[in-house]
Formats: C-alpha cells, sequence, structure tokens
C-alpha cells in the first residue's frame, strides 16, 4: 500500500532512453515512486485507470496524439491529477496551450534532474507554474480579447490570493507573504475555486489568465 507522503508518478515519453532515465531518477528519489511509464498518451489512456497516479510528466511532441491533446483527455477524466510538461518547445504558445489545457506546470527537457525533480515536488504543494512562465503567460494574454469576467464576487483577500497562485507561490509561501496559516489560505481557495467554478489551481489559473483579472 502506498505511504501517504508517497508521490506517485507516470512518464509518457516516447524515447525509450530518456523514459527509463526518468524512470530511475523518480525511483530512486525519496518519496517519489513511478506508477507507470508509456511511450504515447493512447497507452496511457488505455491503463490510466488502473493505478492513477498524482503527478503526470508529459512529453508535448508525441507520436499520435499530442502531449497537449493527452491533458485535455486526462483532465477530463480525473480533473484532480497533475500534469507537468515535459519537452524540448520553449515557445509562448506551446505554453500557453499546455497551461490553459490543464497543465499544472512546464518543465523544459534540458534542465537539471535536481529542476525535475523540484518541480514534481512544488506541483503537489500547489504551485501551478514557475513565475517566470506566469509572467510570460499575462503578457502573451495582452492584446487578446478578454472574455467577460461577470460578477465573481471575489473578495479582495480572494483576489489577492489567486494572483500569488498565478504567479506561482504555494500554500506556505502565500501563507508567509499574507501572515496568515496555510490552512487559511487552503479556505480562502476553496472558495475561489467555488466562484470560479473551478476544481483544481491550473483551471482557477487558467480562468483568471482568460478573464485578465490582473492587468
Amino acid at each position: 500500500m502506498t505511504a501517504k507522503s508517497e508521490t506517485t508518478v507516470i512518464v509518457v515519453e516516447d524515447r525509450t532512453r530518456i523514459r527509463e532515465t526518468i524512470v530511475d531518477l523518480i525511483n530512486e528519489t525519496e518519496g517519489l515512486r513511478c506508477a507507470g511509464s508509456y511511450g504515447s498518451c493512447e497507452a496511457l489512456l488505455e491503463h490510466l485507470a488502473d493505478a492513477v497516479p498524482d503527478v503526470i510528466l508529459m512529453d508535448i511532441g508525441l507520436p499520435g496524439m499530442s502531449g497537449i491533446e493527452g491533458v485535455k483527455a486526462v483532465k477530463a477524466r480525473f480533473p484532480d491529477v497533475d500534469i507537468l510538461m515535459h519537452t524540448v518547445f520553449d515557445d509562448d504558445e506551446k505554453i500557453f496551450q499546455s497551461i490553459l489545457a490543464g497543465a499544472s506546470g512546464y518543465v523544459l527537457k534540458n534542465a537539471e534532474a535536481e529542476e525535475l525533480i523540484r518541480a514534481i515536488r512544488e506541483i503537489r504543494v500547489g504551485a501551478p507554474m514557475s513565475a517566470s512562465i506566469a509572467r510570460r503567460m499575462l503578457a502573451m494574454m495582452r492584446g487578446k480579447e478578454a472574455k467577460p469576467a461577470g460578477d465573481l464576487n471575489l473578495t479582495p483577500r480572494e483576489l489577492e490570493i489567486l494572483q500569488w497562485l498565478v504567479e506561482g507561490l504555494s500554500y506556505k509561501k502565500i501563507a508567509e507573504k499574507l501572515f496568515i496559516s496555510p490552512l487559511t489560505v487552503q479556505s480562502h481557495i476553496k472558495k475561489v475555486y467555488e466562484k470560479l467554478q473551478v476544481h483544481s489551481k491550473s483551471a482557477a489559473v487558467s480562468k483568471a489568465l482568460k478573464y485578465r483579472l490582473f492587468e
């Protein structure tokens, strides 16, 4: 039986050598365990229900279904799974499409092993993306037509916490910034989710960006 402190990860990568290297890295890291590895999104989706992980490490450039389409398919069935994009692509459009599809983070393949492990751990404590990527996404949204926000009824404190989520801060870091407890942060975020009609941090960030709440 999986210990509560253990984070399970599935790797989706079509290049065998890279996939095996990542699997070994995960299994050699305390607190992490690879629950499966696949060379395509189709193979992942065929077996995902058998062992739903905490995190999926997803390549974008895959044979058949792309990683971005794979994110949409996974989140439609398992909205609570965090998906970390792991790719050679470093362009704004793919970052933008990945996050809007429901990915919780984005890390490049040229990142050091320590950075990859850190990204996997950070996703589990509330960081949807790095601050630099959040800023790039906000910059991309400028000039795009905003969707009507309507009356979201977010309080000033809820807006403040949502902005910190967009910037990539964890619950703990937000609590430190605002001099409140992490449990209070979680309570506020739950209310934010209810008002935005979302069920995950990545969906909340995506809606905030679509509505351009912080421009």
